[in-house]
C-alpha cells in the first residue's frame, strides 16, 4: 500500500513536469526563453510528451501490484528523469561557461 502511493507520488510529480513544460513553449520561465531559443522550444516539447506519458504510465503501473512492473517504471523514470535535466540545460551550460 505504502509503495502504491510512492509511486503515484512519483508519478503525479512527472505527469505535472510533462505539462508544465507543454504549456510554457511560448513564455520564459526560470532561465529559459523557448521563444527565443529554437533548441529550449524543441527540447520542452520532446520532454514535455516524454513526462507525461511516463508519467501516466507509471501512475497506472502504481495501482496494478506487479512489482516487476513498477521497479521497471521507477528505474525508468530516474533515468529519464536525469537524462532530461542534462539535456535540457545543456545551451545553458553551454554558454556560461
Amino acid at each position: 500500500m505504502i509503495l502504491s502511493i510512492f509511486v503515484t507520488l512519483f508519478a503525479l510529480i512527472a505527469l505535472f513536469e510533462g505539462v508544465y513544460f507543454l504549456t510554457h513553449l511560448s513564455k520564459p520561465f526560470l532561465i529559459f526563453d523557448p521563444v527565443k531559443s529554437s533548441f529550449v522550444h524543441r527540447q520542452l516539447q520532446i520532454w514535455g510528451v516524454v513526462m507525461t506519458v511516463l508519467g501516466i504510465i507509471t501512475l497506472i503501473s502504481a495501482w496494478t501490484n506487479s512489482i516487476a512492473f513498477i521497479v521497471i517504471m521507477v528505474v525508468l523514470g530516474c533515468i529519464l528523469e536525469t537524462q532530461m535535466a542534462f539535456s535540457v540545460t545543456s545551451e545553458f551550460r553551454a554558454k556560461n561557461r
